[in-house]
């Protein structure tokens, strides 16, 4: 997608667009317009010479237009560029890469959105227990934890799809913005420029406003901080000590034969990581002055087609990691019984809140625990308090012990979620399916 052919073949793209509006609006003549096209070919291209134009120039636009005027003759010399300026055809360039790397997102995302929903749901009613600040909580179920994975990316695919208006807006302004060069038309041609393009059409020029490409590696930085955290997630949950997820193949040690390290949860951690980076990054783009100012705008050229790889990329781990991922229930039912059902302690205090109040259960139950000491199991901790022992029945006891019986709505939220992320993403129903070409 960014590689330099496609990247410079976008740029030459825009010059003949714009020329073709221009020829059909009377503005250049239509055998000009027709030259340029013919002249802005990429195949045509001597990509040595145009590496030494920008090494010589600091831009691009200039030493390939050279190349462009020598393939097309006099006619194209005189029409070509007419009215433009190289932070027009390098920003509506940019934007229609970002339109095409914004549809592999999308269908990427969408994809993985549908598989982790496809594992919760499978995995509606399986208790785990939930972990808070590292330490044993109550019970949860799997399905739950990976439905807020599912949830949370369908909050940044939605992002992604609503700043369409914002983000993919031609750049058409001349040297300052100010259509000058185009006499009473710019505006006619900016528009059509537009519509050629299948982009909107902006209020005036953005040369100096960087937000649009600050919000759309911003939007990409956020996607990557719920991948990042799926990816600690299946890091902590693969542990020796729990192993209650184990990634697919691979993951072998050079040295310990025994272990198999997650690495796909690994990749995905350290391109979050570097994302996040390009996320802060991006807010430099903003750093301008004036009408233009070249440095900021230059890091675009960077942190842009960074950022769409590092998304694609981490996209397909993510995708590669959820269609082999092994889900061990009885891993996830030793847990609590390594707790001594001390993770069942709030699902005890709350029966006996009901008899006797919430605030005297709470005291009641902790004080228990801490004579009995962290060693106990919750049921003898129960059991050894002469105050619980009269208030709770063993029943009681072995019924708040049930994982199963203290889930919530867990289930209930899991198919809710699931359903909607279905209706929203199944077949048709998503710019996911379409690739655009820029």
């Amino acid at each position: 997608m960014f590689a330099d052919r496609n990247v410079v073949g976008t740029w030459l793209a825009v010059e003949a667009a714009l020329a073709s509006v221009q020829g059909e609006l009377g503005l250049v003549p239509l055998e000009a317009a027709q030259a340029i096209e013919g002249a802005t070919q990429v195949e045509q291209i001597d990509w040595a010479r145009l590496r030494a134009g920008i090494r010589s120039v600091g831009r691009p636009i200039a030493p390939l237009l050279e190349q462009v005027v020598e393939t097309g003759g006099p006619l194209v010399e005189e029409w070509l560029h007419w009215g433009a300026t190289t932070q027009d055809i390098m920003d509506t360039a940019s934007v229609l890469l970002i339109r095409a790397a914004l549809s592999l997102v999308h269908r990427d995302l969408a994809r993985l959105i549908l598989r982790i929903a496809a594992l919760a749901e499978r995995h509606r009613a399986t208790p785990v227990v939930a972990r808070t600040n590292g330490q044993d909580a109550v019970p949860t179920t799997f399905g739950f934890l990976l439905a807020s994975y599912a949830a949370e990316l369908d909050r940044s695919r939605l992002r992604l799809q609503q700043s369409a208006p914002r983000v993919l807006v031609v750049q058409f302004g001349g040297a300052v913005g100010t259509l000058a060069a185009c006499g009473q038309r710019g505006q006619e041609v900016r528009a059509a420029l537009a519509a050629r393009l299948g982009l909107d059409v902006p209020d005036l020029s953005w040369t100096a406003s960087r937000d649009r490409p600050a919000e759309i590696v911003q939007l990409l930085g956020l996607l990557h901080g719920a991948l990042g955290r799926i990816a600690n997630d299946i890091t902590l949950w693969s542990r020796s000590a729990t192993a209650e997820v184990a990634e697919g193949p691979g993951g072998a040690s050079s040295t310990m034969p025994q272990k198999r390290n997650p690495r796909a949860s690994e990749s995905i951690g350290a391109m979050a990581r570097l994302a996040r980076l390009r996320a802060g990054g991006a807010l430099d783009f903003l750093d301008q002055s004036e009408v233009r100012q070249g440095a900021p705008w230059m890091a675009e050229w960077s942190v842009i087609p960074e950022m769409f790889m590092l998304t694609a990329a981490s996209l397909a781990r993510a995708n590669e990691l959820f269609a082999q991922l092994r889900v061990d229930p009885a891993a996830m039912r030793r847990g609590f019984a390594a707790s001594g059902g001390h993770v069942m302690a709030e699902a005890l205090m709350m029966t006996l809140a009901s008899r006797i109040g919430r605030g005297r259960a709470h005291r009641l139950l902790k004080a228990a625990l801490a004579a009995a000491g962290p060693d106990t199991p919750l049921a003898a901790a129960v059991a050894q308090s002469a105050e619980l022992s009269v208030i709770l029945t063993r029943e009681d006891v072995e019924r708040a012990l049930d994982p199963a019986g203290y889930l919530g709505l867990a289930p209930q939220m899991v198919d809710g979620l699931v359903h909607r992320l279905r209706a929203a993403l199944g077949a048709g129903a998503s710019p996911a399916g379409a690739v655009q070409s820029p």
